[in-house]
């Protein structure tokens, strides 16, 4: 798809005037961007890593100022805008989402998360791209869970998700196409969406042991343990049986949550960005007392530095411009080699 319809011509002298010109553009559908990145799910996600890497060795730059997030009163529902610049040696990649928290969800009854992402000109500063939110978003994380899950727990065997929803599912396929894990599985308050995440997994790894499990009952043979939910009461309180890694990445809010501040005494805590405290459970538990580390090791630290990928380990996310930015440029990457060839 290239770019819109133009309306009727204005009077000669006004087109003279205005010198109006089209603005190249092309849009990615929602199927079109789970396609590019599930085709050859492993390709991206090493295109993600090489890129983290770059950035960690200096061999690219990133400018990632915070993301500014907008709450409607009163309600369950905000919107954000999250811009993105990475200058990789030969090209640069800009970026922008603004996304939406869609609790009402209404007039889009199917989706939480809505709104749309964009590529812009690296030059000319036109926007030449746009890219559905709610895919992009959820696959980008789920990219981000098994990023994490690469650096911290690579050789896990046994991968327990809660929450079954599309960035459980994402968690999931990234996760088994690394091609370390032998069992994965998953839970969910809807235990048919648990049921179906696992079916769906399994139809396409053959020889990957999928199954789901109660949410409160974390399976003992785990090797790691990830959270993409929308909960609001703590899941996972290390009181139990405690796995070598886990990932959090559902509580992105002040009212969600997913983990306990006393997981902190047993799990050595990393972040993706130095934006992610700033929101969710770390920004809770700075304000209640509980962590005053002013500066946690991200993912540049993790893949520059050995050292700090401590065992049992601790990954949160609470949503990165980065990851959308990275996501973009695999997407708009492949799509140019495709024209090519």
């Amino acid at each position: 798809m290239t770019g819109q319809p133009e309306s009727d011509r204005l009077d000669d002298d006004l087109e003279t005037v205005f010198r109006l010109n089209p603005e190249p553009y092309t849009f990615f559908d929602d199927r079109r961007v789970h396609r590019a990145l599930t085709t050859d799910p492993r390709a991206y996600l090493d295109a993600l890593l090489e890129a983290i890497e770059s950035i960690a060795f200096g061999k690219a730059s990133l400018e990632l100022p915070p993301k500014q997030v907008f709450v409607d009163p009163g309600q369950r529902s905000d919107f954000r805008v999250m811009p993105c610049v990475v200058r990789f040696p030969g090209r640069t990649r800009k970026t922008v989402k603004i996304i939406g928290t869609n609790w009402p969800r209404t007039v889009v009854p199917g989706e939480i998360s809505v709104g749309k992402a964009f590529s812009l000109h690296p030059t000319e500063n036109f926007i030449e791209a746009g890219f559905a939110g709610c895919l992009l978003s959820s696959a980008r994380t789920g990219a981000c869970v098994a990023t994490g899950l690469r650096l911290l727990a690579p050789d896990s065997r046994h991968i327990a998700i809660v929450g079954s929803g599309r960035v459980g599912y994402y968690a999931g396929l990234f996760a088994a196409s690394l091609g370390e894990a032998e069992r994965i599985s998953f839970a969910d308050i809807v235990e048919e969406r648990a049921l179906l995440a696992a079916q769906s997994l399994r139809s396409r790894f053959s020889g990957l042991e999928t199954d789901t499990f109660h949410p409160g009952e974390l399976p003992s043979t785990s090797d790691a343990l990830v959270l993409a939910t929308d909960s609001e009461q703590p899941i996972f309180d290390a009181s139990g049986y405690r796995p070598r890694l886990v990932v959090s990445v559902g509580a992105d809010t002040d009212w969600q949550s997913e983990i306990s501040p006393e997981v902190l005494s047993h799990y050595a805590l990393s972040v993706d960005t130095q934006d992610s405290p700033n929101y969710g459970d770390l920004a809770a538990f700075r304000s209640h007392g509980h962590l005053d580390i002013d500066k946690l090791p991200d993912l540049f630290e993790l893949a520059r530095d050995d050292s700090r990928r401590q065992s049992p380990a601790l990954f949160v996310s609470t949503g990165s411009a980065l990851f959308d930015n990275l996501t973009i440029d695999y997407l708009m990457t492949q799509a140019d080699a495709g024209l090519r060839g």
